[in-house]
Order: C-alpha cells, then structure tokens, then sequence
C-alpha cells in the first residue's frame, strides 16, 4: 500500500488499493481507529447518517488528504469500492477483530514497546522515533493550544490499531500530555530521608551487639563518663527473665556474673 498522491489523479483507484486491504487483514475496534489508520494513507473516512423512504441508513464515505492534511476534491460512496469496505461490513469486521485481539494478545506486544519508549524519551519527536523502529506508528490529536486530547497506536508488524485508552490508563492521552509537558516526571529536589536516621527495633540492635558485650563493657570503665550500671546489661537481663528456659537462664546468669567480677578486677588493679 503506498499514501495517496492526489495530484497524481486516479484518485479513486489509490483509494481502492489501500482500503480493500486494510479491510481485509487489519484489525481495528472502531471506526475512529479504522479512520486513524487510514490517515497514514492520505485517506479521510466519515460516517453519513441520513433518512430515505422514513427509514434511517448510515453509510461510509472517503476522500483523499492532500499535503496538510485536508480533504482534495470531492468524496466517493463506499458502494462504489465495494461491499467489504461499507458500513455493514465494517462493523462486522470490528466485532471479529475484538474477538481476534483479545484471543490472542494481541495488545501486550504494543504496551511493552510503547511502555519502554515512554521511560526512556522525554520528549514526543524522540517518542515517536523509538516507535518507528519498533513498527509503531503513533498519532497525537491536539487543540489549538497545543493540548494533547487523543493518542492512537498503529503496530505495523501485528497489523493492529489501538486507540490509548485501550492499552489502559497509563497509555491515556492525559498522561502523554503530563509526560511531554514534563508535568509527569518526579521532582528533583524530592524529599529523602536522612543518612543519619536510623530506625531499628531494640532487639535487632542489641543482637548486633551482644557479641562484644564483654569486651566493650571492658573498655567503657576507662571512660570518665562510665556509669555503674550498663545499660546493655540491664537490657539483656531484662530479656533473660522472660525467657522460659531455665538452663538458658543459669548460664545466662553465670555469664553475666563473670563479666561483672571481670570488670571489679580489672577496676581495683587500675586503682
């Protein structure tokens, strides 16, 4: 399929060889995707809804798109390409391809690749570029004031057109607009907490601890702020006593009272 050229004339017969086959083996879940696709192409498709003999009708017309993107010349009825490409059908042709897509995946190929893209681009240009080499076409609707309202995703590869919102929130056209913006990435002066701040349960810290429980017991009688009682001692007896195990509890005990003995000795020789 190749875009159509509108000067180049046979403008119907361009048409022709891109919709058939779009019709055929894309799929889309709706006929604004169907539309977005087709705008690759050169291609404008609008839905008509009408009246005749008091019943209503509704049927597909297309035009070409010329350089800026605007309607050239007059528009063709879809029965003029044929059936496959009118209204009818292309709505029977969504509800297979909802089916199709959700069957088989289909989405999770895209939301990788799109995801990915998303983390590593800031800006939309370098955005779409990660996409192209990927086979991901993406396509942004904006206001006048920039403002992106819409994004659809084309994967060329599985043949796919999912508007944003389809691949879920995150993939929303709020979301690209935060992110192109740079309204959505985090703070750099964002609040951390303090390197010096720590917060550990007494247990944990006294484990850490009892190891060297007799020899910095040994050394902190040397300090002038030294105290009779040592806090980590008491700490731990207080822990033994609520132990059940009475063996655990004597040797405790005995340890306890070796350490203590240790420290008057080593006190009275110093004095």
């Amino acid at each position: 399929m190749k875009p159509v050229k509108y000067d180049d004339g046979y403008v119907k017969h361009q048409i022709a060889n891109v919709i058939r086959p779009i019709a055929q083996s894309w799929h889309f879940q709706s006929l604004k995707e169907y539309n977005a696709l087709l705008s690759l192409y050169n291609i404008s498709m609008e839905e008509v809804r009408g009246e005749a003999k008091g019943k209503p009708y509704s049927g597909i017309v297309y035009s070409a798109l010329d350089s800026k993107g605007e309607k050239a010349g007059h528009p063709f009825k879809s029965s003029l390409f044929g059936k496959s490409v009118g209204y009818d059908a292309l709505q029977k042709h969504i509800e297979k391809s909802v089916e199709i897509i959700k069957n088989k995946g289909l989405k999770e190929r895209s939301k990788k690749v799109i995801a990915a893209a998303m983390h590593t681009c800031k800006t939309r240009p370098d955005f779409e570029k990660a996409l192209a080499k990927q086979g991901i076409s993406a396509l942004f609707r904006t206001n006048n004031e920039g403002r992106i309202y819409g994004a659809t995703f084309i994967d060329h590869e599985q043949k796919c057109v999912f508007n944003g919102s389809r691949l879920g929130k995150e993939f929303s056209a709020n979301v690209f607009n935060d992110v192109f913006t740079g309204k959505g990435q985090e703070p750099e002066n964002s609040p951390k907490q303090d390197a010096g701040q720590t917060f550990e349960p007494f247990d944990n810290s006294y484990k850490e601890k009892e190891n060297d429980a007799g020899l910095g017991g040994l050394f902190d009688i040397f300090s002038p702020e030294a105290q009779v009682e040592n806090p980590e001692e008491e700490a731990f007896i207080r822990k033994m006593k609520r132990k059940k195990n009475g063996k655990d509890h004597f040797h405790t005990i005995n340890r306890i009272y070796f350490i203590t003995m240790f420290k008057i000795c080593i006190l009275y020789r110093v004095i």
